[in-house]
This record gives C-alpha cells, structure tokens and sequence, in this order.
C-alpha cells in the first residue's frame, strides 16, 4: 500500500470543507495564501505529519464540513494529519453546537443573557436568532453571539451590545473573554470581563463599572472562550 503524503491528505481535507487557501492561510494566523500554500507542497513540506499547533487551527475550519455533499469531516480525519490515532491525552474542544443550526451557512447563533448574582450572568443556549458575524467567525464551528446585559463592561459593551465569541481561541492577556463552570449547554452561569492575566491557578479579571481588578480560580471556571468583536446595540 503506497502512504499518501500529508500534503494531499490536508489538499484533500480543504477540498472536502469547501475552504479556500486564503481561508486556510486566514485561520493560520497568514495574511497571504502563500504563507500556507507550502503545508500542501510536498516539495517545500517533507515532514511526516504536522504540527500539533497547526491542527488545532484547522479543526474548526474543517471539523463537520461536507462541501461535496459526502460524509461531514471528523475530528480523528484532521488529528490524523498529525500521526494521531485519535485526539491526543488534554485535548478538550470547546464546541458549542447551535440547538437549531441555521440553513444559512453565514449565520451564527446568538444567544440572550440574564443578570446573575456576584455580577455573573446566565446565558441560555437557546438561539434567539440567527445573525451575520464578523469575517473572521464565518467557518469557525461553534462560534456564537452573546446578547448583553448589565453594565459592568460599559463603555467596552452596553446593554443590547451582541459579542461575538471564538471557543476555539486560547487564552491571552488583555482580551475579553466569557469563563463558564462546565462546557455550556442549556442554560449556564458565565462571567464576561477583560482577562487581564492568569495562571495555572487562576484568572485575574477586569470590569469597569464599577471599576475594579479580582482573580477567579480556573478549577471553578475552568472553560475560556475568546470574545473578538461586538455589534453596537442600534
């Protein structure tokens, strides 16, 4: 049996998700498509397998796509570019999966929340409908918008304001992101603030009205997802 490289096994995955090198190159963190184009060059990359780092950015471009009407991609197809057999020990995907996923393959579901205690809110994960996201949250799979509440994040998000979430991104300083108890389904407690550093330990977080700085555990909001943009309440 002749081994197939990875370079036309990940030109084949692309295909079947229906992504353009552009695309691929975007979710890579590339300006250009040339900045990917040699991952499917089998003379530029002659490694075995790629890089851990590199898969865990393609699987939400990839992951549950089927632009040639075939089965949906698997996580295990997009792991198997690295040599894995299966997702590696320490890999837990933060995947949100819209109860009612929209036919239109450019919206993303958003979401409403209500005030909780101690400044917290609860998000019901019950779509309330169905809006255009930013560009780059267009092929992320389970990328969602939060509507909001409260005012502990004004002037950076008003009451009505809709934030947009990646669940794919890691954490980094100085980004605004949503922390959950457990992976949200249903209806969860969630806390939206500006991260402004964090340890093995904890998250120390930033809110503006009324303005103060406190830390939070990771082992009781252990789940990070990214907020990248917003949408002005009207």
């Amino acid at each position: 049996m002749v081994d197939i490289p990875v370079t036309a096994r990940l030109k084949g995955l692309r295909g079947r998700a229906g992504v353009s090198m552009a695309e691929a190159a975007k979710a890579l963190g590339h300006k250009t498509p040339s900045g990917y184009q040699h991952y499917e060059d089998p003379k530029k990359f002659t490694r075995p397998y790629l890089p851990r780092e590199i898969i865990e950015k393609l699987l939400p471009l990839f992951v549950g796509r089927a632009a040639d009407g075939g089965a949906p991609i698997t996580e295990d197809e997009v792991w198997a570019l690295g040599g894995y057999d299966e997702p590696p020990r320490g890999y837990k995907p933060m995947i949100i999966l819209p109860s009612a996923p929209s036919p239109n393959r450019s919206l993303i579901p958003v979401y409403s929340a209500a005030r909780g205690g101690a400044g917290h809110v609860i998000i019901d994960h019950t779509p309330i409908e169905d809006a255009v996201p930013p560009e780059e949250l267009l092929h992320v799979r389970g990328a969602y918008g939060i509507l909001i509440v409260g005012e502990s994040m004004v002037p950076a998000y008003k009451p009505g304001d809709i934030a947009w979430i990646n669940p794919h991104k890691h954490p980094e300083r100085e980004t605004d992101v949503v922390l959950y108890h457990v992976p949200p389904n249903g209806e969860a407690e969630a806390i939206i603030k500006m991260l402004v550093s964090f340890s093995d330990r904890e998250w120390k977080l930033r809110q503006y009205q009324p303005a103060r700085d406190f830390s939070e555990s990771r082992l009781d909001w252990p789940v990070c997802h990214r907020i990248v943009g917003k949408r002005n309440v009207r």
